[in-house]
């Protein structure tokens, strides 16, 4: 739907500065990072290290290990059925003819400054939360008195709504300005939940589903396949956890760390720092934060995955875990379909500053991931008592 910013400005988010900063640089390390490590391009790639010189190995295998319950329920099971009603069918219309305070009311509306209508003020079919003053689908808020005369009006006609906007609002050609709303009243709308939902209304909104029962197995198997994605993340992240207590990084090869941190500074300056200027220039800019700050924070991520990275690297050596082919590509397939790229070849330049190191550098992550699957497998994984949902 066309829906005008001016009705519904959306309130300021209280985020720091350096928390989204933080948000940013850390979407981007997810670029560079697989499962275990930080980014690893030519220049860090070939400093050559024994790991064994670095890293002391304690205890890895049989380790116990306590995640949270993922037993799927028959409440999760009714949450992902209502998860899938208001993503694909929230409302539906009723036969109610009045708008109440507390409707769902689908309208179109035009908006009118002396009687002209201003740029962006027009919509249609838009549903509207008339009690809370927003957009029913979107949450939005509006400005205030926006909905107030809908209340009363009927199903069919029109009705116009005096509003100001705040002297304050984003639009200078808007701010402090009186303005008519005219709004047609489409339909009255009711909520679809699972008291109401009907085989109906299921066949005529679900592609893959015809009748209620349908709706529940399908939102079953969904519970049952999220619940069990969660705890194999669960058990690899508390099992790569107690790995961490055992097992210790000494130090790092000498230089390794500040390449790390250089190579990820230049992939974020060529990805958001578009204006000529220095990266310490934007940050300060967009972010009022220091370039200390920024390596400070970002070599503290590298540090942790780089850990990570040598102690799987360490026990795969002890292992003697070697990369398989077979095992290689279907571990690169996967990766194709998580970064979205259309084959393998394409994520060697993600993960490299050319094809070969691209490819040593996944060959490697592939090696410790096996190691962190061997470490996986032989812990001792209990449930906790208390199901946090």
């Amino acid at each position: 739907m066309n829906k005008h910013t001016a009705t519904a400005p959306r309130a300021k988010a209280g985020t720091s500065a350096l928390a989204k900063l933080g948000a940013k640089a850390g979407a981007l390390l997810t670029v560079f990072a697989l499962t275990l490590s930080g980014c690893g391009t030519k220049t860090s790639m070939d400093i050559d290290y024994d790991v064994d010189d670095y890293v002391t190995l304690g205890q890895y295998e049989g380790l116990e290990v306590t995640i949270d319950d993922y037993e799927v329920t028959e409440e999760k099971i009714r949450a992902a059925e209502e998860e899938m009603i208001s993503s694909t069918v929230p409302y539906i219309k009723s036969d109610e003819t009045v708008v109440s305070a507390d409707s769902i009311v689908n309208v179109d509306y035009v908006g009118k400054k002396d009687g002209v209508a201003f740029d962006g003020g027009t919509a249609s079919s838009v549903n509207i939360d008339v009690a809370g003053n927003a957009d029913a689908d979107q949450g939005t808020g509006y400005i205030d008195g926006f909905t107030s005369a809908l209340v009363g009006a009927t199903v069919g006609t029109t009705v116009d709504a005096d509003v100001t906007f705040p002297e304050n609002y984003s639009s200078t050609d808007l701010a402090g300005q009186q303005v008519v709303f005219t709004f047609t009243i489409n339909y009255v709308e009711t909520a679809v939940t699972l008291d109401n939902i009907t085989d109906e209304i299921v066949a005529q909104n679900f592609s893959d589903y015809k009748t209620v029962d349908d709706l529940y197995n399908g939102a079953k198997a969904q519970a049952e396949e999220s619940a069990e994605s969660s705890k194999t993340s669960a058990t690899r992240a508390a099992v790569i956890e107690a790995v961490k207590e055992t097992c210790k990084v000494n130090s790092f090869p000498e230089g390794l760390v500040e390449k790390r941190l250089e190579e990820y500074e230049q992939k974020y300056t060529d990805t958001y720092v578009t204006d000529g200027s220095t990266l310490e220039e934007y940050l300060s800019s967009t972010y009022g934060t220091t370039l200390e700050d920024f390596e400070s924070q970002i070599k503290e991520s590298l540090e942790s995955n780089l850990t990570v990275e040598m102690i799987f690297e360490a026990i795969a050596k002890k292992e003697g875990i070697e990369l398989d082919e077979d095992g290689y590509n279907e571990y690169t397939e996967n990766l194709v379909t998580q970064a979205g790229v259309n084959e393998v070849a394409d994520l060697f330049s993600i993960y490299g500053p050319n094809d070969a190191a691209g490819e040593e550098y996944l060959k490697k992550m592939y090696v410790c991931n096996k190691a962190c699957d061997l470490c996986v497998d032989q812990a001792k994984v209990s449930v906790s008592a208390e199901d946090e949902g």
